[in-house]
């Protein structure tokens, strides 16, 4: 399709807009929100632009979110800087525990077939418990390194991270709990929060977690497109269900 001079400029200073702050909302930029939503030229301009860049436009409620697609190298994190960004002490299986948590994040706010969270917040003790439960429910499976292999995911890894931690880890002659790195489950925890906040996809008051727009649009258009991704929470969201674990 041809997009006229003009319009292609419209499009180019969104994207400019979405590359330095990630959204357009209707109240920061009512002017260009509104021709995305009624100017159709514009908007497939911009759809244009985007996908070649490999990226996503993901819109939720008044405002529109850029994320990178699966396996984009030019602006997805590499494993490196997702361990810098973690902090010290993170090396891959620690990462992949991260990952996991962040899967479990999203299993507890979403349910099958449900296009927005069921719930408004979820408490970090609450979180830490059920990653327990879903440990656990991982430890009574016959092959997980099979699973691992069917999922492209590290379950065998992560269930010996978890299970490897104590709960709480003081710090040295003194009664105050550790609250970053890697040497407990509330370390992990908070280390999981801290990133998704660095990211813009989580807020958090009072030790609970709160999920953003960014992180509902990005869900809705670009996490639930990916069929491994879906497979993966599919397949967290069932371990220590109610079905498959009377500790649920």
């Amino acid at each position: 399709m041809h997009y006229s001079r003009e319009k292609l400029g419209i499009a180019l200073d969104m994207l400019k807009i979405m590359l330095e702050t990630q959204s357009i909302s209707r109240s920061d930029y009512p002017r260009e929100f509104m021709r995305y939503d009624q100017e159709p030229e514009v908007r497939e301009a911009l759809d244009f632009l985007t996908e070649k860049l490999g990226l996503l436009i993901c819109g939720y409620q008044d405002a529109l979110y850029l994320c990178p697609e699966i396996n984009n190298r030019a602006f997805q994190l590499s494993n490196t800087d997702i361990k810098i960004n973690l902090g010290r002490g993170f090396k891959n299986p620690e990462m992949y525990t991260v990952f996991f948590v962040m899967h479990v994040i999203i299993t507890e706010f979403y349910r099958e077939a449900v296009n927005d969270t069921f719930r408004q917040k979820l408490p970090k003790d609450q979180l830490l418990e059920t990653v327990d439960k879903k440990v656990k429910a991982m430890s009574e499976l016959e092959d997980l390194d099979s699973i691992s292999e069917k999922y492209q995911f590290n379950f065998k890894t992560i269930h010996d991270v978890w299970v490897s931690l104590p709960r709480t880890e003081f710090k040295d002659d003194s009664d105050e709990i550790k609250q970053r790195g890697t040497s407990s489950k509330v370390a992990m925890i908070n280390a999981t929060a801290r990133f998704m906040m660095q990211h813009g996809l989580v807020e958090e008051h009072e030790d609970a977690i709160y999920l953003t727009g960014r992180c509902k649009a990005i869900i809705f258009e670009a996490y639930n497109r990916n069929e491994i991704q879906v497979g993966i929470s599919n397949f967290i969201e069932g371990l220590a269900s109610p079905e498959g674990s009377e500790d649920a």
